[in-house]
């Protein structure tokens, strides 16, 4: 019996470091992001408190694992494009937009919102794929919210109400629209 006991202490030990591994890659991809906000972005106490949201996200969906794991790292792949589309609106503009902080033009809110729209459909038809499409969508609608607003939330409240919109939008019009090809 001693040996079992070991065998199955050390299967556990095992089990539990892969978890621990996967929920500290989620903290360091957190702040590999907010490097980046830094370089890219104006910082607020709103930029570290959504980081810090972000960071406690992805490391208990990496914790988690299955498909929690799987939505949370393909949601901030999918908010890349929302965190970076105001630098990229900027730099194709104006250069930079120090004044989008207290009061976001439309064009930036629509920047945020038709990103985010766009990402949410991508994420709402992707999750279908997945063996658990629910747990799936809701771990990639909340890491790619909260990267995107780790871009658009520098806009202003603007531009976090248009990622948040864009999201929940796009997210539900990709799975409304998935599940009809999928039952079609």
């Amino acid at each position: 019996m001693a040996r079992s006991d070991l065998a199955l202490a050390r299967v556990r030990s095992a089990y539990e470091r892969r978890h621990v591994i996967a929920a500290l890659r989620g903290v360091v991809l957190a702040g590999a992001l907010v490097v980046v906000t830094i370089a890219l972005h104006r910082t607020t106490q709103m930029t570290w408190l959504v980081a810090a949201a972000l960071g406690a996200t992805l490391a208990t969906y990496g914790w988690r694992g299955g498909a929690w794991r799987r939505g949370g790292l393909a949601g901030v792949l999918a908010g890349v494009p929302v965190f970076i589309a105001p630098t990229i609106y900027f730099m194709l503009t104006r250069g930079h937009c120090p004044q989008c902080a207290t009061t976001p033009s439309l064009t930036c809110v629509l920047v945020c919102f038709g990103t985010s729209s766009a990402v949410g459909a991508l994420v709402g038809h992707v999750a279908l794929r997945d063996d658990s499409p629910r747990r799936f969508a809701l771990g990639a609608i909340s890491g790619a919210l909260l990267t995107g607003l780790l871009g658009c939330g520098t806009v202003g409240f603007g531009g976090a109400a248009g990622v948040i919109a864009g999201l929940v939008a796009g997210g539900l019009t990709g799975w409304v629209v998935g599940s009809r090809t999928a039952h079609a």
